[in-house]
């Protein structure tokens, strides 16, 4: 979905994408910690953590000229495109690395519910707080809540589920994109085959490595 408009929070002008993005991690920091605990929910917590700040200061390797000349720009800008795939790329380190010390798939499989949650949320959540097309809307709502429901209801029912269900969320993007403004080109659609490609692979390595054991 499109940034549209624009919300007065105090005296502070905010655009509808970090409104919907906070929400977003919220919701899906609680769906986590509900489906697998405190310790997941910290390791999601402070994956977000790292890409929130990568993509905010990832600003002085993009615009470093402007950064020099007033450091205060740090805080109104962040790294555009590039920063936030660079966010992405430091967020899945993270997770790697929380893998490689005996993380379980199930614990894994909440991650992997947490990225959908906040794919869902902040897709549903765009289409509230910005004016669009009905039919735009209605197909975006109507396949992300329903995948999301999907998700919740199934992504524990079998080991291969899970990694169905990660290809089965780069295929209801995909479709979304193709009624939305963005198309299938778009940023949040290559971040979702992004991160769905990731949680396959994830997914289908750690259930391989403990049916070994």
């Amino acid at each position: 979905m499109s940034d549209t408009k624009m919300f007065m929070i105090g005296s502070i002008t905010v655009p509808s994408t970090w409104i919907a993005l906070a929400i977003a991690f919220v919701i899906a920091f609680a769906v986590v910690r509900i489906k697998s605990g405190k310790h997941a929910a910290d390791v999601f917590s402070d994956a977000l953590f790292y890409f929130i700040i990568v993509w905010k200061f990832s600003v002085i390797l993009t615009n470093f000229e402007t950064v020099i000349k007033s450091p205060l720009s740090i805080i109104y800008f962040n790294g555009g495109i590039v920063g936030f795939y660079l966010g992405l790329a430091v967020a899945g380190a993270r997770i790697v690395l929380e893998i490689g010390k005996n993380y379980s798939f199930e614990r894994l499989v909440a991650l992997f519910m947490g990225a959908v949650s906040v794919q869902v949320v902040y897709q549903i959540l765009m289409v509230v707080m910005n004016p669009g097309d009905w039919i735009v809307n209605v197909v975006t709502v109507g396949l992300f809540l329903g995948f999301g429901v999907l998700v919740w209801l199934n992504a524990y029912k079998s080991r291969s589920w899970a990694i169905q269900l990660t290809v089965l969320w780069m295929a209801v993007h995909v479709f979304v994109a193709a009624f939305q403004e963005q198309g299938i080109t778009g940023t949040p659609v290559i971040a979702t085959i992004c991160m769905g490609l990731f949680f396959a692979i994830c997914l289908y390595w750690k259930r391989e490595s403990e049916e070994k054991v």
